[in-house]
């Protein structure tokens, strides 16, 4: 990650909080999913150099931190296959952002499922009025480049 993509990250963090009712284990759980599957999709993708201490990082998030987060062991039945979608979605949009026209729409809108992760977690947390409150804000965080802007982007 370069400088301006860390300072995001740190908006988003403080954002993702309060979208989970200010729950700290559930912050990291969801903060985790992001830094993987940024550095997941900058190896695949190969669109920008990765530190490999960023990949040092994500490894050890994926394979120490986040199964033993205490939102996600509490919550793992639910969870778990909400991140299993995510993740096949963006392997699906990673497909299809080779494809037609049409089929890089649907990339763009199936490459940042983690919101509807996001979104679970924030059910979890609150309920469905809590949901559905905070859903729509979620979604403009997260879904927060344009088609245009993603499209000029594919090689």
């Amino acid at each position: 990650m370069n400088d301006a993509e860390r300072s995001q990250a740190a908006q988003h963090a403080g954002r993702v909080l309060n979208f989970l009712g200010g729950d700290v284990e559930a912050a990291r759980f969801v903060d985790g999913l992001f830094f993987i599957s940024q550095v997941w999709d900058d190896l695949v993708d190969r669109d920008r150099e990765v530190d490999p201490e960023d990949v040092s990082r994500a490894f050890w998030l994926a394979l120490a931190e986040l199964p033993a987060n205490g939102f996600y062991a509490r919550h793992r039945q639910e969870l778990l296959p909400l991140v299993r979608m995510a993740m096949s979605d963006w392997l699906d949009a990673t497909a299809l952002e080779r494809g037609t026209a049409h089929e890089r729409t649907v990339a763009f809108t199936l490459r940042d499922n983690l919101a509807a992760v996001v979104t679970g977690c924030a059910y979890l947390k609150g309920g469905y009025e809590w949901m559905r409150k905070v859903s729509p804000e979620i979604r403009r965080m997260i879904h927060d480049e344009t088609l245009g802007t993603y499209l000029r982007g594919l090689k």
